[in-house]
């Protein structure tokens, strides 16, 4: 898992998401990298630094200081996005998972990274922003908002929801499992299905929070009108 944030003058947030656990993502392990993004001159603000400097004394112990990423960028439009874009694609891990922590920093390095995020291709990423009275947060894949309107891929989800079998469904839709098999493949780059391969078979997918999120996005339901 690759974890981008931006830094602002309270660790809190940040620490915080790093050892929260959700839908099948624990908390930093072994393996992991924080990208952390900074503007440029930020060692002139020592809160700053204090706040990095907490961060990886929780992180190091974990993943090791090598994983740790400290970009610094420049406060110039969309300099600050290709520059975050650029170190997400260098820094991806083999998972091709991100988790994006908008909690903390400065308000154009939040929407600058979003923004940077929505370059990256073929890739699970989830958004989380806590409140700043530390009362809860908000926890969403981007997937769902990126992928296209799709009535068949909604039929998809709902059959799968309904716990039926590809063949089911490519029956009900009047096309071939392969043609399901196809869309499937498709339908997982956004996040909304996932492939599970037991006994080292064929895989078997099934619908994810993200693929129920996006039937609520797209204004689709699991039942005939």
């Amino acid at each position: 898992m690759l974890v981008v944030f931006p830094v602002g003058f309270d660790e809190r947030f940040i620490i915080r998401a790093l050892v929260r656990k959700r839908e099948d993502v624990d908390g930093l392990e072994p393996g992991d990298t924080l990208l952390a993004i900074v503007p440029e001159g930020y060692r002139s603000e020592q809160r700053t630094i204090n706040a990095i400097n907490a961060i990886k004394n929780i992180a190091s112990p974990i993943i090791g200081e090598d994983h740790i990423v400290i970009l610094e960028v420049p406060l110039e439009g969309e300099e600050i996005v290709t520059g975050i874009s650029q170190a997400i694609k260098d820094n991806l891990t083999d998972d091709r998972l991100i988790l994006a922590v908008l909690s903390g920093g400065m308000r154009p390095l939040i929407v600058s990274t979003l923004l940077a995020l929505l370059n990256i291709e073929d890739v699970r990423v989830i958004v989380e922003s806590d409140f700043e009275n530390l009362s809860g947060y908000i926890s969403l894949e981007l997937g769902p908002f990126l992928a296209p309107p799709n009535r068949r891929w909604a039929k998809i989800i709902c059959g799968f929801l309904g716990d039926k079998s590809v063949r089911k469904i490519s029956v009900e839709l009047g096309v071939s499992p392969a043609t399901i098999s196809n869309e499937l493949k498709e339908m997982a780059k956004y996040g909304l299905v996932k492939a599970e391969k037991p006994d080292g078979r064929a895989p078997r997918y099934r619908a994810t929070n993200a693929g129920r999120l996006y039937l609520k996005i797209k204004g689709e339901n699991c039942y005939e009108d």
